[in-house]
């Protein structure tokens, strides 16, 4: 049987394919020659591309393989400093990389290569790319520039039937069987496919015989070669292939029933001509809501692009597993961010796909910044052809801000918007864009409607109650005196103001310029340990917050009272990595959080969007902007269903007026403004467990205020 012969999909992605047994291993099967440009040269790379090759070494097939050496930027400052030979450089770099192989499969497969090397039926080339000085380039540039982002195989068997498949593949993850791995494939027997072998072919050859500009191809160093048969058995027998094509247990996935307020979200979505924003608590599921309206437009349209963007890389990551969680087909999966360099490469050529027909269904995981680029909006409106785009705008907010409205493109058929509070603070136009652009709130379900609302599913309300406890301090005479001054300046122009709008603007300002005064107020960490004595042993899966000018002496703190802490900043990493067991480090720490390893994490701006704590049931509010978004967001963090958690609490460190050392003609402003602080404490204590306890804490303060402010 020839390759002809066998049942071959146009498109594969390993989340739904088992790429090995459909693929891999009938193809090389089948085929006498197999060609590969194989990407950066490593242990790992040369694994993956020898997937399945005990077909083709039972078919005494030849295998040809193109590598290109993965030089850093400190590589290439030796290569230049010290004047060394280039290709004598690359010879010791490339033996380095095969000294210690830990992971058996990777050790396995590139022994089989060694084996075929020294029987004579591999040949590997090495292709150096050049900047126009003729200095090699390092592979962050090679990344950017797309040379080799794409993997290109040709296999071919006895009868000259051919086949090409390109596509990505992660050549970082440590298993084999993680890999994630999306192609396409063409056909040399089907006309409409015929053009496409023809130019894959023609792309492999033109490296192979170093035809191609800024591209040196030399053959493999000898001392490589010379490795790679070291490396390599007698027989190939003894290293038993076999054990790695056992058949991966695909697990059935758990079906996701969505609850009854977020079924009338979607209805409520689709009535409205499928645009509209979900004001949707923190914890009421608005990604799975979301996720059901993807599902909704791919039962109606042949061909969808699904863009969904999001304020910060982590959230990319979470959305891409919530994804695969709730089941969502796609044919390719793009992170368009900064941690993949090649995303305009692959998502043109997807875009490209999914309008001749080869793929269907394509997303496209971005973050804010990402999407309000040029680069971005490009993408979209230079390959927009034969398909329709839903966008998902996660912490919609987010879009409203001048640069990020320059995303919200015409291209976009469907629209969501996702924010427990879409309005923008202070800023009226933004929020009339969101609005404007997305189609308004088309639905609504609060903070107080999740505490309330019983969860017919579990029996207890969506999201868990809380105790909300008020801590209140002054500020010290030198902070007095700096805010005095302060407030001074801006208080000639509020009382000059012609009207609300105008007064609004200078409030805005003033609080921006109180609020690293009121955030950092030195009298807080007196209270803080004064709250760290009262939750006792009871502080495991306490969150607190902060600012960066306090994180060091929190730290400092609560190390003293021999609390086991980390800091959660914008410092830790979100780029999966080895030493975190393949996870991001934020997610390793969010991760050993909720095992309770860390009983504290100490945390700024990252970790109030979006992002999952569901264990943590304490939250001790350092640090707060006086925006209601803000504090609705790190609520959120604490108030999430888990199990065995029936309660939160949330100790609020409030900085109050000191209205006996404030002059008389400033107090009028000071009062405005912790007027409107109140009302959001308010909010917070009446939908507490204990509500009219944290009330009266706050109207005798307020009350005590009151007195002072006019005595």
């Amino acid at each position: 049987m020839s390759l002809k012969n066998l049942k071959i999909k146009k498109t594969y992605s390993s989340d739904f394919d088992d790429i090995l047994y459909d693929f891999y291993i009938p193809v090389l099967e089948k085929s006498n020659e197999y060609n590969r440009l194989a990407g950066f040269f490593s242990s790992t790379s040369l694994a993956i591309a020898a997937k399945g090759i005990l077909g083709l070494i039972k078919s005494k097939g030849f295998l040809r393989l193109i590598v290109s050496p993965k030089l850093n930027k400190k590589d290439l400052e030796i290569i230049i400093d010290s004047q060394e030979k280039q290709e004598k450089y690359i010879e010791e770099k490339m033996v380095g990389e095969l000294e210690a192989l830990e992971d058996e499969f990777v050790r396995d497969h590139v022994a089989a290569l060694g084996w075929m090397i020294a029987k004579n039926m591999l040949e590997i080339k090495v292709a150096i790319v050049f900047d126009n000085k003729g200095i090699p380039l390092s592979y962050e540039d090679i990344q950017q520039s797309g040379i080799f982002h794409q993997k290109v195989g040709i296999l071919r068997d006895s009868q000259g039937d051919t086949i090409t498949f390109s596509g990505s593949v992660n050549e970082t993850a440590s298993g084999w069987l993680d890999n994630i791995e999306e192609f396409k494939v063409f056909r040399s027997w089907e006309t409409s496919e015929e053009d496409y072998v023809k130019s894959d072919i023609e792309k492999f050859n033109k490296f192979w015989s170093n035809q191609s500009l800024r591209v040196k191809v030399i053959d493999i160093p000898y001392a490589v070669k010379e490795k790679l048969i070291t490396i390599a058995p007698n027989d190939i027998e003894e290293l038993n292939l076999k054990k790695w094509l056992i058949k991966k247990v695909i697990e059935k996935k758990k079906i996701i029933k969505l609850w009854n307020h977020q079924k009338q979200a979607i209805k409520k979505w689709v009535d409205n001509d499928k645009k509209g924003i979900f004001e949707m608590a923190t914890g009421t599921g608005k990604t799975f809501t979301a996720l059901g309206c993807v599902k909704r437009v791919q039962e109606n349209e042949e061909n969808l692009v699904t863009v969904i963007t999001c304020p910060l890389g982590h959230l990319v990551q979470q959305w891409k597993r919530e994804i695969k969680k709730y089941g969502i087909e796609y044919d390719t999966l793009i992170i368009a961010d900064s941690s993949n360099p090649s995303w305009r490469d692959i998502s043109t050529d997807s875009l490209i796909d999914i309008s001749l027909g080869y793929k269907n269904k394509v997303i496209i995981l971005t973050t804010h910044r990402t999407f309000s680029s040029d680069g971005f909006a490009r993408v979209i409106r230079d390959n927009k052809s034969g398909f329709r785009i839903f966008l998902i705008g996660d912490e919609v907010h987010g879009l409203g801000a001048e640069k990020s409205r320059e995303g919200l493109i015409n291209e976009y058929d469907f629209k969501l918007g996702l924010s427990a509070t879409p309005k923008r603070w202070f800023d009226t136009v933004g929020t009339n864009a969101i609005y404007n652009y997305f189609g308004g709130v088309v639905y609504e379900f609060t903070l107080e409607n999740a505490i309330n609302t019983i969860n017919p599913a579990t029996g207890e309300t969506h999201l868990t109650p809380y105790g909300y406890i008020t801590k209140f301090v002054s500020l010290s005479t030198e902070e007095l005196e700096e805010y005095i001054h302060m407030t001074r300046v801006l208080a000639t122009k509020f009382n000059k103001a012609k009207n609300d709008e105008e007064r609004d603007v200078f409030l805005k300002n003033l609080l921006f310029k109180r609020a690293d005064i009121i955030k950092n107020a030195i009298n807080k960490y007196e209270i803080l340990e004064e709250i760290l004595n009262e939750i006792g042993n009871s502080i495991k899966w306490t969150i607190i917050y902060c600012s960066p000018q306090q994180i060091d002496r929190v730290m400092n703190i609560i190390n003293e009272q021999g609390i086991v802490v980390h800091r959660f900043t914008m410092d830790e990493g979100t780029t999966p990595e080895r030493r975190f067991n393949n996870l991001s480090e934020r997610d390793f720490l969010l991760q050993k959080f909720a095992e309770g390893k860390y009983q504290v994490l100490v945390a700024m701006k990252c970790l109030d969007e979006g992002v999952d704590v569901p264990p943590a049931k304490t939250a001790i509010l350092m640090a707060s902007s006086g925006n209601p978004r803000e504090y609705i967001q790190r609520i959120g963090r604490i108030i999430r269903r888990y199990k065995g958690k029936t309660e939160a609490t949330i100790y609020d460190i409030v900085v109050i007026p000191s209205f006996e050392m404030i002059p008389p003609e400033l107090r009028n402003i000071e009062w405005t403004i912790f007027k409107k602080e109140l009302k959001r404490y308010e909010e917070i204590a009446k939908i507490a467990n204990n509500g009219a306890k944290a009330l009266k804490s706050i109207y005798d303060i307020k009350n005590k205020l009151m007195e002072e402010r006019n005595g």
